[in-house]
């Protein structure tokens, strides 16, 4: 599961790699904007999917136990 939103994120940021730069070559963005841009949405969009992979996670898994010895959970 981590593995999809892992590419699913590449994808994504590589997409708006190229529509960025087909945006330049038209002459409608600078790339100096698109950095900026590329700067303010890539921690977003890697939050976004953290949060997803939290939200689909399956807790009744071997895991849980572990987390709570570490934890301390009672």
């Amino acid at each position: 599961m981590e593995n999809l939103f892992l590419i699913l994120y590449v994808l994504i940021l590589v997409s708006l790699n190229v529509v960025f730069i087909t945006l330049f070559r038209k002459g409608i963005l600078n790339l100096m904007v698109s950095g900026i841009i590329m700067m303010v949405l890539a921690p977003v969009i890697g939050f976004s999917s953290g949060a997803v992979f939290l939200h689909f996670y399956d807790w009744s898994s071997g895991e849980q136990e572990k987390v709570q010895a570490m934890v301390g959970h009672f």
